[in-house]
Parts: structure tokens; sequence; C-alpha cells
């Protein structure tokens, strides 16, 4: 065979393993809080849907948001940006943290519902785990149907972190930086249409009602992607 149909029988061969290649699903940014301003009580929402929260005892620094563990927390009032439906979604915080929750405690970075709220709920934890503090995502749909997955690397080692959860109807995934992820199977058809506020860094269910499981450590940014 010639150089030249041996070149022409690469490209072709390369044109189908192309065409096998199936597409990533496309997401929308929903809401994206890059906790950056340096005063003020309300975090913006970078998406355009208006997702404001607004800041309690949070210290602001430009980059970042430093939460107490005791009353430090943000608060975005609910809206159907923020609720996922029956949608693929995907919700993300960046964080900096040496503080581990101690034995039979957790904090909760990210939390919209609660486990018995009527539409759902979905959340990212940081739970003790032999002495170090590692990720949890968690979703409940309103049919019932619950999902939980952990991470197994330590995340309050004073290093920043990346920590992603992804939901769809047959699977929960969680991602800790560039590792490896874990998935469950689970179904997961149920909507998630909770009434309840999105919480960060605090497990807090209404808009002034009782709260804890506080976050310690450094925030630097929070996202939530829904697939169309």
């Amino acid at each position: 065979m010639s150089a030249r149909n041996t070149l022409k029988t690469l490209v072709s061969a390369l044109v189908i393993n192309i065409a096998w290649v199936a597409p990533a699903a496309a997401t929308t940014v929903v809401a994206q809080w890059n906790m950056d301003n340096t005063f003020g009580t309300t975090m913006v929402d970078t998406s355009g849907n208006g997702n404001n929260g607004t800041t309690y005892d949070v210290v602001t620094s430009g980059s970042g948001y430093m939460f107490n563990g005791t009353t430090s927390r943000v608060i975005v009032p609910d809206s159907p940006t923020l609720n996922p439906g029956t949608s693929d979604f995907t919700y993300s915080v960046q964080l900096q943290t040496d503080r581990i929750p101690p034995l039979g405690t957790d904090y909760d970075l990210i939390r919209k519902g609660t486990s018995i709220s009527s539409g759902g709920e979905y959340k990212l934890e940081i739970i003790y785990s032999k002495g170090n503090g590692i990720a949890l995502c968690a979703v409940k749909d309103a049919a019932g149907n619950i999902a939980s997955i952990r991470g197994t690397t330590n995340v309050a080692d004073g290093l920043l972190h990346t920590l992603t959860c992804i939901k769809t109807s047959t699977s929960l995934t969680v991602l800790v930086d560039a590792l490896p992820p874990r998935s469950v199977s689970a179904t997961l058809t149920g909507s998630l249409n909770s009434w309840r506020p999105f919480a960060i860094g605090v497990k807090q269910g209404l808009l002034n009602g009782p709260a804890d499981d506080y976050f310690n450590g450094t925030m630097r940014s929070v996202s939530l992607s829904i697939e169309p």
C-alpha cells in the first residue's frame, strides 16, 4: 500500500472513531456564588438568575468566606431555579479547612430542603470518618428515593479542595478534586422541589428556624448546574 493510501486509511479510521464518541451532557449554571466581596452582607449570584444570599456572621476577605463554626451561615431564598425537579444536576463547593467534625457530628456545606421536607432534599456535608473529615453527597427526592455516597479522602487537612456531587436518575457521584469519582447506583426519578431556602455552611430548613451542623473553615465558591 502506498504512503498516500495508508494515510487515507488512518484518517478514515480516525473519523469513524470520533463519530462514535458520545457528547457530554450540557448543563446550565443556575447559581454561581464566587464569595469574593470584601464588605456587606449580600452574597452575589453571578449566574444572572438573581439568587443572591444573605450572610450572617461571615467574615468576607475578597477571596472567600470565613465561617466560625457556631453562628456563620449564608441563606439564599427559595426560587424555581434552585429546584432541579426531575432533571440531572451538579452542585459543588470549593473550601479549605483543618477542622474535622467531632465524632457523631458533621458540617453542612450545601443544603436545599430537609429529610422531612415534602419536596425532598439535596446536600453536601463533611462527616467524621476514622479521624478524618470526608465528603458526603446525599439526595432524597419527593418520591422517597434516597441515595448517598462518601468520598475516601481527608478534606479537612488545611488544603484547598473542590467537592462535587452529581445526581442523575440512576446514580449519585462524589468527586474530590481530580481523584477518581465514586458512584452509587440509585433510582432517583422523583422530583426535587423543596420550598425551603438554600443554606450554605449550616443545616437550616427554615428561613429563621433552628440551625446546627455549622461549618468551620473557609469557602471560596459554590455553584449549582442543572441539565436542561
